[in-house]
């Protein structure tokens, strides 16, 4: 089993992985960093105070790192915020989000199998 700092090695890995991929289009790199089965999700219309989310699926999530990001600062921040042996709470800030990723260990593997993400205005 990993020892705690290649746990959050891996994990910062991940996480930046995450972002980094789809700040350059990399779809290859972002599928191998998320699970199959993510789920993305944000609050719809927060203003609204309606309970609805928009879902973002790991395909959708793929096919969207592909895009062309002009005019978008390349900068981000990863702090990872709880660990434990299987899992971790990371937070992303880049230019256009906030992303709270949720990751679990599958054998020496992390992946992201959760995010919440805002975008900033």
């Amino acid at each position: 089993m990993p020892d705690m700092v290649e746990n959050v090695d891996a994990i910062r890995a991940a996480a930046a992985a995450y972002i980094e991929s789809w700040l350059a289009g990399d779809e290859a790199r972002m599928r191998g960093c998320l699970h199959p089965e993510l789920a993305k999700r944000r609050v719809a219309d927060p203003a609204s105070g309606e309970l609805s989310l928009h879902e973002v699926p790991a395909a959708a999530l793929v096919a969207d790192a592909a895009m062309p990001k002009e005019g978008i600062a390349p900068g981000y921040s990863i702090d990872i915020l709880d660990v434990t042996a299987g899992s971790a709470s990371v937070k992303v800030l880049s230019a256009p989000f906030v992303d709270y990723l949720h990751l679990a260990r599958f054998g020496q593997r992390w992946l992201i199998v959760n995010v919440l993400y805002e975008r900033k205005s």
